[in-house]
């Protein structure tokens, strides 16, 4: 947070030096100029079109650009436009200096390309480096709040497919008889212990609705989620819902103060088996299986260490935290620079409703930034 406010202080300060200023003119200049213009007749006066920046900030617009932290906005790109981003998630920053900001830790990053092939469709593909994810998404606009709508309706649908290698170990350990041969022996350990995904394994969908509302400086947006997964780990469901809200509070016309969470039921878990963490105890203790209790622990004497096995130190299994992120948008002309703090390094679309990895009340957060590009394409005949 300090390191947000140090960021916004900046900003404004490097804003207020850099304010144009009137040249003056020769009043004596200035009339012959007018004299001249004057007597020209109309067909010799013509009209100099006004030059504009490639990009400049819609005062209108309900949010800044076409994504929030992690989710798109209902913003539209527009025809013949495309938007490149880079996006990048930094390491647990909780040691700060020690790991200065968790820079020196590994990241997650992503390059992406959005083109409008309208002015409310757009489609974009998407590389993110954890998981080696690929993805293919679309966004059309159902609804603008510029067009006389109470508020802004987009639908978004992400097909997400993971291509590096992953293995799932299974629980409890096999150790298969011998054959005599080391090599098959190795082979069939390796095939009874654990299982490779497969690429359709790998492959996931994600469909949101977007709802925003712009009102005065402020603007929220809620996005109702559904993700299916073709695999997940013992315990888990492969159908996952979500609802992530984001808004914006607009504090200069090139500085907005953004915040984005993703509320769900039901994370991820923390470990690779959900029935051996669903056994984890305090004080590395086990809790015990009904068939254990019926043949070792049956007796009326074994009732208070049963009691005490699975009740007193049972613990709940530990699942991920609920994604939640807050920092800046500072437009600079073509380019919008996104920057906060965040406990989900997750970047790819249908990996967001696995939970945060870091809990901030164990003071454990990440820095965040997105950068976004802004090409138009657009020629004189799509600009009538």
């Amino acid at each position: 947070m300090k390191l947000i406010l140090f960021l916004f202080s900046l900003v404004i300060f490097s804003e207020s030096k850099t304010e144009t200023k009137s040249i003056p003119q020769d009043s004596k200049t200035t009339t012959e100029t007018k004299i001249s213009s004057e007597e020209k007749t109309p067909s010799e006066t013509k009209t100099i079109p006004e030059t504009k920046s490639e990009y400049s900030p819609k005062t209108s617009s309900t949010f800044m650009g076409s994504s929030l932290i992690h989710m798109p906005s209902t913003e539209a790109i527009g025809k013949k436009n495309l938007d490149f981003r880079f996006n990048h998630r930094f390491n647990n920053a909780k040691n700060t200096l020690d790991d200065f900001f968790g820079f020196d830790g590994g990241a997650n990053t992503q390059l992406s390309l959005d083109y409008g092939l309208s002015d409310k469709w757009s489609v974009g593909i998407a590389r993110t480096s954890f998981f080696k994810t690929y993805e293919l998404r679309t966004k059309y606009s159902l609804l603008s709040e510029n067009n006389g709508s109470p508020v802004s309706v987009s639908l978004f649908v992400v097909v997400g497919q993971e291509t590096s290698k992953q293995i799932l170990k299974y629980e409890p350990y096999i150790n298969p008889p011998t054959t005599g041969i080391p090599t098959l022996d190795s082979t069939i350990k390796q095939y009874a212990n654990q299982y490779e995904l497969t690429t359709d394994d790998k492959r996931s969908f994600l469909g949101s609705i977007l709802v925003s509302k712009k009102i005065g400086i402020f603007s929220i947006q809620a996005s109702p989620m559904f993700v299916h997964r073709n695999f997940v780990k013992n315990g888990l469901g492969n159908d996952r819902v979500g609802l992530d809200i984001g808004g914006r509070i607009k504090l200069t016309k090139r500085i907005d103060l953004t915040f984005e969470a993703i509320f769900l039921p039901k994370r991820d878990y923390v470990g690779d088996n959900y029935s051996y963490l669903d056994r984890e105890g305090r004080f590395n203790s086990k809790t015990l299986t009904a068939e254990e209790i019926n043949s070792q622990y049956n007796k009326q004497s074994d009732l208070a260490f049963v009691y005490t096995r699975n009740v007193l130190f049972d613990k709940k299994v530990q699942y991920y935290y609920t994604p939640f992120s807050i920092g800046l948008d500072i437009e600079t002309g073509g380019h919008v620079f996104q920057l906060f703090v965040t406990n989900s390094r997750a970047i790819a679309h249908t990996q967001l409703l696995r939970g945060a990895e870091f809990d901030y009340g164990k003071k454990d957060w990440t820095v965040g930034f997105n950068i976004h590009r802004h090409f138009s394409f657009q020629d004189d005949d799509d600009l009538k």
